[in-house]
């Protein structure tokens, strides 16, 4: 099945969240709806739609199957052999599909939506004209039409001649095509038809003989005049030539004919007008006219049967740009810049308020954009048609990066905005947030209207100003939890994660303060919401100090799963907690908030058990920082209901494994205590544990030299070689390191060298006295026998024999743990520490005075 593509229907797809679902006509998996996401459409650019038909391969995956490598049904190779007849020969009703019988090519698939007329039932038996395309599935017929009793018998007649058309197409499968121009000259004088003419002027063109296939439609049309086939096809033939005027002639004769005659084919001739006045854009003219075109065949297409869904989306994206460069100069200028400084549009929107501005989503032509900034993806581009930018205005554009990012359509760090001038109000507030360490806000790179309009190369201009700005950014000392292009190595925690999501096993992520272990969740979050499970994260120290009991995670969780849940496949679910109380204060005292949350999750886990999803959804609960509900050994009291609570949670998860809980916590106390204050832990031995790491060299090089990329400055493999030995590979020291070198040596581009690093490590040790510190008091707070091994280790100079510790059993628990967050490695019976920053510190005698 993985080497053989499919065809089905987008039933949904939500291009902010990156994913959808689509259904299959394969029997083998009829009745399924499988997961497509951004990442397995072929033009990770393209916008699917429901109703869309498709064609995929499908993929099996770890939960399930996967429809990869997604693209459009009709977008596939043309056999322009002009129109075909054949003979209805299977129809399938229940799966929506059948067979035609050719004369040329034997038996041929279709499917049902390819029927052009669906008001007159079709049967087998039925005479049918269609065209030929190849997919990967092979050759199937579309437009198909279903001919009248005057075409069966005149067919009946021609039949009887002599077949040139038939020898002809024999000759032209041979490559004779001396001999199959003559066969088609001869047809066209003693027996002409429209199928002869087609196939005539087809292959001529597929021989680049275009001059020749544009006499043939000529000569075809002084015997069929009022043939709209004949007119559509010579129309285009012009536009591709060049000649938009005739194309343009003669496409209006086809849409005159074709009201007249009422045969439905308004839609396509006002598709082709529109489309030959955007390919000519001389002047603005153009644009009205295609624009008008554009609105007329959109009025038809909802009018028709296929409905307004059918509407090619390359024209909704020529349309809404046409609106954009009409409704403002900048409008034009954004569009002009865009096509000349490296980009390709994929989306493009008027604000609500048409007056106001536009967004563009453009992806990166140029290599030298993607690398040499630290770019990853699409971009927006904002364009502000109205003169006075305000905070508004810039606060408005962290909405959308925050919508269209999630879904991974866009680069969540940068986005271009033009404007029409740059006060130094906005100038500063812009700087201001390239600045701020303690927000995820994009790098805003403003482009006035006059650098645009001066600029005689548009991609100059561009480095010019990227330059300005990224520049000045610093990524590494940015701090606070990351995902997505921000996110990097873990690949092992991951892929031991998403295993136990995928088969429904409790997981606990363990792992050093500041080690990354929120942005870990964050980019699980991510990912798994990609996927369509629902994903509920909850920040334990978010929880207010006055609460002290499981009522108010009980009521958070309830309304954080209500708004995840909300989908087109749980409208259905009546809920008695989420969505009924947005204050936790308005909840009655005698609510039985516990019971109501299990009623909301136990409907949704229903929901996901009856459903055809395939891969079938989870819900995932992602409880961080685990230790401010839970007791400790130093006498801390956990939340009232704390035992109930995880009572509850380990019941639903070994009740239905679409329910996976994950802790994230500094130690592996829940899961390895068998007790808490005298009474049983019930999540014992219960989550899976999951130790997080420091970051591997080459994750490590891989961080570094990305976020070094966006800011114009290099790392050499000897230089993060140096600086992952000193922090041992930990993320947070790493980048706040790299922050130290870059604030010390501000000129941009800057190549870092192993003697910058050098000079800088004793000031960067006392400037970082503070972040050690803390760690060190964690230690004494949650690791205190693994703090002692540190220390142990540290006054032996940084290594001591394994034996020398093992005898104690807490210790040799301890260096487990240890081992497990690569704080000290073992190797040949000795023990050492892996950061050389914490040995530096430690025996400077930071430890005593902290």
């Amino acid at each position: 099945m993985q080497d053989e593509y499919s065809s089905g229907v987008v039933i949904s797809y939500d291009d902010k969240a990156g994913y959808g679902y689509i259904s299959p006509d394969d029997s083998e998996v009829q009745g399924e709806k499988l997961l497509v996401h951004r990442k397995s459409i072929r033009d990770s650019g393209s916008l699917l739609s429901a109703g869309d038909r498709v064609v995929f391969k499908v993929s099996s995956v770890p939960r399930g199957l996967l429809a990869v490598d997604v693209h459009d049904e009709l977008k596939e190779a043309l056999l322009d052999t002009g129109l075909s007849s054949g003979k209805l020969v299977a129809l399938k009703q229940d799966r929506k599909f059948g067979f035609i019988q050719d004369s040329v090519d034997g038996r041929i698939f279709f499917h049902f939506s390819q029927i052009v007329d669906t008001s007159k039932p079709l049967m087998v038996g039925d005479k049918v004209s269609f065209q030929k395309q190849v997919t990967e599935r092979g050759l199937q017929a579309f437009q198909i039409t279903l001919e009248s009793n005057a075409n069966v018998s005149k067919l009946s007649v021609e039949m009887t001649k002599l077949d040139y058309l038939a020898q002809a197409i024999l000759a032209r499968d041979s490559k004779r095509f001396d001999e199959a121009v003559k066969l088609y000259e001869r047809g066209m004088v003693s027996s002409p038809s429209v199928q002869l003419v087609t196939s005539y002027a087809a292959m001529e063109k597929n021989r680049n003989r275009r001059a020749e296939a544009l006499k043939v439609y000529e000569a075809g049309l002084k015997t069929f005049p009022s043939n709209i086939k004949l007119l559509e096809d010579i129309g285009l033939l012009y536009s591709a030539t060049g000649n938009f005027k005739s194309a343009i002639s003669f496409l209006r004769k086809g849409l005159e004919l074709s009201k007249e005659t009422g045969q439905g084919s308004d839609r396509r001739f006002l598709l082709g007008i529109a489309r030959i006045y955007v390919k000519r854009d001389s002047n603005r003219d153009d644009l009205i006219e295609a624009l008008r075109y554009y609105e007329m065949a959109r009025v038809a297409f909802e009018s028709s049967i296929h409905g307004k869904t059918a509407f090619p989306r390359d024209d909704l994206l020529s349309m809404g740009l046409a609106k954009i460069r009409l409704q403002h100069h900048r409008g034009e200028l954004a569009y002009d810049f865009i096509n000349n400084a490296g980009f390709r549009i994929i989306r493009a929107s008027l604000f609500e308020q048409k007056t106001v501005g536009s967004d563009f989503v453009i992806e990166p032509l140029a290599p030298e954009i993607l690398e040499g900034y630290g770019i990853s993806g699409n971009l927006l581009l904002r364009c502000m048609f109205k003169s006075e930018i305000s905070r508004s205005d810039i606060e408005s554009i962290d909405e959308v990066i925050r919508e269209w990012g999630a879904g991974g359509l866009i680069d969540e760090q940068v986005v271009l905005l033009l404007v029409s001038s740059l006060p130094e109000h906005v100038e500063r507030l812009l700087y201001q947030r390239l600045e701020d360490r303690k927000r995820t806000v994009p790098a805003i790179v403003p482009i006035t209207q006059s650098q645009i309009e001066r600029a005689k190369d548009k991609s100059t201009a561009l480095r010019e100003v990227l330059d300005r700005w990224l520049f000045r950014r610093d990524l590494f000392a940015q701090n606070f939890p990351v995902s997505g292009r921000r996110f990097f190595g873990r690949e092992k925690p991951l892929s031991e994660i998403r295993d136990a999501i995928s088969n429904g096993i409790a997981a606990g992520i363990f792992g050093l303060r500041k080690v990354g272990k929120t942005s870990l969740l964050k980019e699980i979050e991510r990912r798994a919401h990609e996927g369509g499970d629902i994903v509920v994260y909850m920040d334990l120290l978010r929880v207010p100090s006055d609460i002290n009991d499981t009522r108010w995670l009980y009521w958070k969780l309830g309304s954080e799963l209500y708004k995840r849940a909300n989908r087109a496949e749980f409208k259905g679910v009546q809920w008695r907690l989420g969505g009924h109380y947005s204050d936790y204060l308005d909840i009655p005292a005698d609510f039985p908030v516990a019971t109501a949350f299990d009623s909301d999750l136990s409907k949704i886990l229903d929901v996901i058990r009856k459903s055809h999803l395939n891969p079938r959804p989870k819900v995932v609960v992602m409880l961080d920082e685990i230790e401010r509900i839970i007791p400790n050994s130093s006498g801390k009291e956990g939340f009232d209901g704390f035992f109930n609570f995880f009572s509850y949670i380990r019941g639903v998860a070994q009740e239905s494994g679409d329910f996976v809980p994950i802790v994230t916590g500094a130690n592996a106390a829940i899961a390895e205590a068998a007790q808490f204050a005298g009474k049983d832990n019930p999540v014992f031995n219960f989550f899976k544990e999951i130790y997080l790491p420091l970051l591997r060299y080459q994750e490590s090089f891989q961080m570094i030299n990305t976020l070094g990329r966006g800011m114009g400055v290099r790392f050499s493999s000897d230089v993060v070689e140096r600086i992952h030995a000193l922090t041992g590979g930990h993320p947070f020291f790493s980048r706040q390191f790299c922050s130290f070198i870059c604030e010390r040596h501000s000129n941009r581009p800057l190549s870092v060298s192993i003697e910058m690093i050098d000079e800088l490590i004793n000031p960067y040790l006392d400037s970082a006295g503070r972040d050690f510190r803390e760690i060190i008091e964690r230690f004494s707070r949650d690791y205190p026998e693994e703090l002692n091994v540190c220390i142990e280790v540290a006054k032996a100079g940084g290594k001591i024999n394994l034996s020398e510790l093992q005898h104690d059993t807490a210790k040799a628990l301890s260096i487990r743990h240890l081992v497990g967050y690569q704080i000290v490695s073992v190797d040949d019976n000795t023990i050492s520490l892996t950061m050389e920053f914490m040995l530096r510190w430690l025996k400077n005698g930071e430890m005593s005075r902290g």
